[in-house]
């Protein structure tokens, strides 16, 4: 007779648990001043944008996110104050229908509940990668949950979504694609995964993604009105546009493609773009070699994350966050090789990158981003074939 023993509480339940206090914290602090927190202090946030639209939406002003910047930064002003820094609505019709339950409670409140609730669907997602995570990978993660929570942004949702669709792939096609179709709600962080899933053959997981995809895109132009697609394209889209390539500031420094370091440097966008367009082209290359040299389905997914990175000119350092998870579990798994000596401390600075990026490119002008995932990606493609990996 077997003796029934409870089940070990894991690194990723103690980073559960954790969030839950800081939320119950959170929580607590803005019943405690109500007027303060929900009028000026958390007003200056990403989250605003989300929580704006979905008051719009509500209020069946939905358009209001599709009718050009000054529009929709008018209702900004309107809400926040006159003096309200600038802030434009870059996404899909799509994603509004996520997004729409946030303005049922007060920003701040609702800030406090889509953080929890998306990082622990963030911690569930890491779990289906590899549930029982070293104490020293699940510590790597912090560095992540901290980025995205001060940002106050999406990262949490998103890096989940890439991380089912990957994770899942070859045990859930169906749930995998429906995660890669709810991921296109943010296009750019896909752009190689239509090319692993042909690589691979899954035959399933791309009609599932497809139909996902399409029936979000349906949804949220029968639900919300179709003119909404019809604004985004010719409105948000140049607009975005024109901030990725014209417009300056902190945002810069928290582009951790190659493209977005230069721009911070002060290079004009045209001559960034070129030396960008050089990085992206070497990146593919490295995806497209790392696919055949990989030896499981987790280094595969490794590839896709790197080269993701070096081939987009556009992404933050808050969408790094299915890169960061799975740089955190590779850094630990157990080598016996000769490129155990960079293979960790490598994937611990890809790990990091959330925070290490914006903090040393402000400080010394390197590209850091760049050069950890360049030689990360390196690592990978430049093993012998006769070497053997553990995960």
């Amino acid at each position: 007779m077997t003796e029934n023993r409870p089940k070990r509480f894991s690194p990723l339940h103690w980073l559960a648990a954790g969030c839950v206090l800081v939320a119950c914290v959170a929580i607590g602090f803005i019943w405690s001043r109500p007027v303060e927190v929900n009028t000026i202090a958390w007003s200056n946030t990403d989250f605003s944008n989300y929580w704006t639209a979905s008051t719009l939406l509500l209020k069946g002003r939905v358009m209001d996110l599709f009718s050009g910047q000054e529009t929709y930064f008018a209702n900004l002003q309107a809400i926040f104050g006159p003096d309200y820094p600038w802030r434009n609505w870059s996404y899909p019709p799509s994603y509004v229908l996520l997004m729409w339950p946030l303005g049922f409670a007060q920003l701040a409140s609702s800030l406090v509940i889509f953080q929890l609730v998306t990082g622990l669907f963030f911690l569930h997602a890491v779990s289906t990668v590899q549930r029982d995570i070293t104490p020293g990978a699940a510590a790597l993660l912090i560095a992540f949950l901290i980025c995205n929570t001060v940002t106050a942004q999406n990262g949490f949702l998103t890096a989940a979504l890439m991380l089912y669709g990957l994770s899942l792939r070859d045990r859930n096609p169906i749930v995998a694609g429906i995660a890669f179709g709810l991921l296109t709600v943010k296009p750019q962080l896909g752009l190689l995964v239509p090319l692993l899933l042909l690589y691979e053959r899954r035959w399933t997981v791309i009609v599932a993604a497809g139909l996902s995809s399409l029936a979000l895109v349906a949804a949220s132009g029968t639900l919300l009105g179709w003119e909404t697609w019809a604004g985004y394209i010719r409105h948000n889209v140049p607009y975005q546009s024109y901030v990725m390539t014209d417009m300056g500031g902190i945002f810069l420094r928290m582009m951790p493609s190659l493209f977005g370091t230069l721009r911070f440097m002060e290079m004009p966008s045209s001559q960034a773009m070129i030396i960008h367009s050089v990085l992206a082209i070497a990146g593919f290359a490295g995806f497209l070699v790392g696919l055949v040299r990989a030896r499981s389905l987790f280094e595969r997914s490794l590839v896709l994350l790197l080269a993701s990175f070096l081939v987009a000119p556009y992404s933050l350092v808050y969408d790094l966050g299915a890169l960061s998870a799975v740089a955190a579990i590779a850094a630990f798994e157990q080598r016996s090789d000769e490129q155990s000596t960079w293979w960790r401390p490598t994937f611990i600075l890809v790990a990091l990158l959330p925070l290490i990026h914006f903090a040393f490119l402000g400080l010394s002008h390197v590209p850091v981003a760049p050069l950890v995932l360049s030689c990360a990606l390196l690592l990978i493609v430049t093993r012998p074939r006769n070497q053997t990996q553990v995960i």
